[in-house]
């Protein structure tokens, strides 16, 4: 077996791991990080709400939180309901469209598992509102962004205007992300910023409860805008929690 044939066997059998664990998360019924309790169930003290249909509160959930944890644990989580595919002629014509093949586990996922709604944050995108994006070319996206307009895939919103995509141009599909909020006003280009790992990589760290939503933040030595790297993002979550 040469080196090159080692390494492809080696992405395929990752990619074919990772695509199982989403597919068992999904077929769970605990495929999004956001998840609501039962109504009238701890609904005392701080935190986030939406009323249930019968007018009582019902508590939202983050993933990675401790009150998740004990709330997942003791079974108050709600089941999703099932989702629904995307068609092949749904996803040829996003192709067509891209003008070359969607990254093969994002395409299974569309295929086989749902058309959006499942994985970080608030979940994938559905391929419509993609579509509407990419014809778009990324309205109010600065000059500076626009080579990249057409290989950028959103993939999912983690609300506030930060955003995670996917560079369907690089053949490790490289993640990319907006953070906004930190970004000065007079270089707000800076905001856009790639970050260390791959597609694969991105959905294993979901599944493994090691992705974090994406954060801009200013190099203290350099003074450079640049992502923060895991180190960072954990001394934070600490701090949190």
């Amino acid at each position: 077996m040469s080196d090159l044939t080692g390494i492809l066997c080696h992405v395929t059998s990752e990619e074919e791991l990772v695509f199982e664990s989403v597919r068992a998360r999904v077929e769970s019924g605990d495929y999004l990080d956001e998840r609501l309790g039962p109504p009238g169930i701890d609904t005392e003290g701080g935190g986030a709400f939406q009323y249930a249909p019968d007018g009582r509160l019902q508590r939202m959930y983050w993933r990675g939180t401790p009150e998740y944890s004990e709330a997942h644990a003791a079974g108050l989580l709600e089941l999703l309901p099932p989702l629904t595919p995307a068609s092949e002629d749904e996803v040829k014509e996003f192709e067509a469209h891209l003008g070359r093949p969607l990254p093969s586990l994002l395409r299974r996922c569309y295929l086989e598992l749902g058309d959006g709604g499942f994985g970080p944050a608030y979940g994938l995108e559905p391929l419509r509102p993609i579509l509407r994006v990419l014809r778009e070319e990324h309205p109010g996206w600065p000059e500076a962004w626009h080579p990249m307009a057409k290989v950028l895939l959103p993939t999912c919103n983690w609300g506030c205007g930060i955003t995670s995509y996917v560079d369907v141009s690089d053949p490790a599909n490289r993640m990319w992300a907006i953070d906004p909020n930190p970004a000065p006003q007079d270089d707000f280009e800076v905001s856009l910023f790639p970050q260390h790992f791959g597609l694969t990589e991105w959905l294993r760290r979901w599944i493994d409860g090691t992705l974090h939503q994406p954060w801009l933040l200013q190099d203290p030595k350099t003074g450079d805008w640049r992502g923060a790297t895991d180190a960072e993002t954990g001394a934070v979550l600490e701090e949190q929690y």
